[in-house]
């Protein structure tokens, strides 16, 4: 009979230890799908980010684009109102020649 009990017991002992074993396994395997599942969000918060900030680099590189060429528009606009301001000076002066042959004519 006692041969039997320890017999019993140890069949007992060796279940509860495959039994934790089990258990410490699923722990572990559960542990390293937690972190696996927490990498995977960190790899997605970066792409993220990774894709806002282009989308701000491109932002300001277009933003910069506009500013030159509203610079580029603004140079045109004044070197086209020299030009006209320098035809009329041309138009008075030609007149102004013309006048003055006039009177010398009369």
């Amino acid at each position: 009979e006692t041969a039997e009990q320890e017999r019993l017991e140890k069949e007992r002992a060796e279940q509860q230890r495959l039994q934790a074993e089990r258990a410490e396994k699923e722990r572990l395997e559960k542990e390293r799908a937690e972190q696996q599942r927490l990498e995977a969000q960190r790899a997605e918060q970066l792409r993220l980010e990774a894709e806002r900030a282009e989308q701000q680099r491109l932002e300001a590189q277009r933003t910069e684009q506009l500013r030159l060429e509203a610079e580029r528009a603004e140079q045109l606009r004044l070197e086209a109102e020299r030009a006209e301001q320098q035809r009329l000076e041309a138009d008075d002066s030609k007149k102004k020649g013309l006048n003055s042959r006039n009177s010398k004519q009369k």
